[in-house]
């Protein structure tokens, strides 16, 4: 079908049909439908519904692909005009991001999950004394009594080994790498109210030893007020302290516990203590933190410590293109002792909800971050300290 006979069957100019196809002009209502009537295709095919989605998509892999120039201008002509190509990239971003992701958590529980390590440490230690054993029956002569008491031991380490490999296989047929998620309260932390209820089977368990300081929390600061301030005082952790006369780590914690049925930014969280482990995490969409090990250096939830007591404050750029707004504060856990310090813990509450980041000229430039330096794309980061294994 040519172009003149596709704009007199609709009752328009040939000129305006190819400002249309060009993308140049908008399209609506009845000349809308009759195109997609002669053209014996769905409306949405032409209205481009759908469209905002998957130019995300594809922006949110051209900006992860730093070393990579794109033509971002244009993005909305590509998929306007190539609708079928601009969802296959979408979707093969989609798949790239999800991998990605996957694969930055294995590596994550592969390289620092103790329990793996423990275990890989045990199997080899069996292993080595399984094969001295035989060596010394292969190559000595010895009496039976002597004999008996190194078959006695090699059969003992053959069922450790046995016991350690059953327990490694038993480990990964569980799924340790699963999101936790709010209970059916809508709660994410285990009730404060009843500590002997057996915990939520998405729960981490790590959480009930904050029972008594969350119930605190949950009491000083409830649901409805605590959103009702929030909203009024733009977010801001500092004010809400302020406000409910709380420090601002418990304004954190009351941040990333607000039940989904509210109509509140999402907010995600981290704690960590000094070597960097995490202690408590709750991952939002936009920003996954690490389970086992420390994560990108330049998260502030790590820069708090150099500022004990000290509010830090940030807009964390992340290699995919979004941005999340992040808060995190150092304290100490009880007092330490004459000859050492005390113990810290950090805690950083993010999220990626515009409501939560304030005016452009109240914040410094983003900061440009990654997630963990394994799978983090920058790589001429000054900071990195470990090579990028999808390079």
């Amino acid at each position: 079908m040519t172009q003149v006979a596709l704009a007199q069957a609709v009752g328009i100019s040939p000129s305006y049909l190819n400002l249309i196809e060009h993308n140049k002009r908008g399209i609506a209502g009845r000349t809308l439908i009759a195109l997609a009537r002669e053209l014996k295709i769905p409306v949405s095919e032409i209205s481009g519904e759908g469209d905002e989605d998957t130019i995300n998509q594809i922006l949110e892999s051209a900006h992860a692909a730093v070393d990579v120039s794109v033509e971002a201008g244009r993005i909305e002509e590509f998929v306007a005009r190539f609708p079928g190509w601009a969802r296959l990239v979408a979707r093969l971003s989609g798949i790239t991001r999800s991998q990605s992701e996957r694969l930055r958590a294995l590596y994550d529980r592969m390289a620092h999950d103790p329990f793996l390590s423990e275990t890989m440490h045990e199997i080899l230690s069996n292993i080595t004394a399984i094969r001295s054993t035989s060596e010394i029956l292969a190559s000595s002569e010895m009496s039976k009594d002597v004999q008996a008491r190194f078959l006695a031991n090699l059969s003992a380490e053959s069922a450790r080994l046995s016991a350690s490999a059953q327990a490694m296989v038993e480990y990964f047929d569980t799924k340790p790498l699963e999101e936790q998620a709010p209970d059916d309260a809508g709660s994410f932390w285990p009730a404060p109210d009843n500590p002997s209820a057996p915990p939520h089977p998405r729960a981490n368990p790590l959480p009930r030893q904050f029972t008594k300081s969350l119930n605190e929390i949950l009491v000083t600061m409830p649901t409805h007020q605590f959103v009702e301030a929030a909203r009024i005082l733009a977010y801001d952790p500092l004010r809400l302290a302020d406000y409910f006369e709380v420090t601002p780590r418990q304004v954190l914690f009351r941040l990333a516990d607000v039940p989904e049925d509210v109509d509140f930014p999402c907010f995600g969280l981290i704690e960590c203590d000094m070597s960097g482990a995490v202690l408590l995490r709750k991952p939002i969409p936009a920003l996954d933190p690490p389970q086992h090990t420390g994560a990108c250096p330049l998260w502030p939830v790590y820069r708090a410590f150099a500022r004990p007591r000290q509010m830090l404050r940030a807009v964390l750029d992340l290699p995919s293109g979004g941005r999340v707004m992040s808060y995190a504060v150092a304290n100490a856990t009880g007092h330490g002792g004459y000859d050492m310090p005390p113990m810290m813990r950090s805690v950083m509450a993010f999220s990626s909800d515009l409501r939560v980041f304030p005016p452009a000229r109240d914040i410094r430039s983003p900061v440009p971050v990654g997630l963990h330096c394994s799978v983090c794309p920058r790589k001429h980061c000054a900071d990195r300290r470990a090579d990028y294994i999808l390079a």
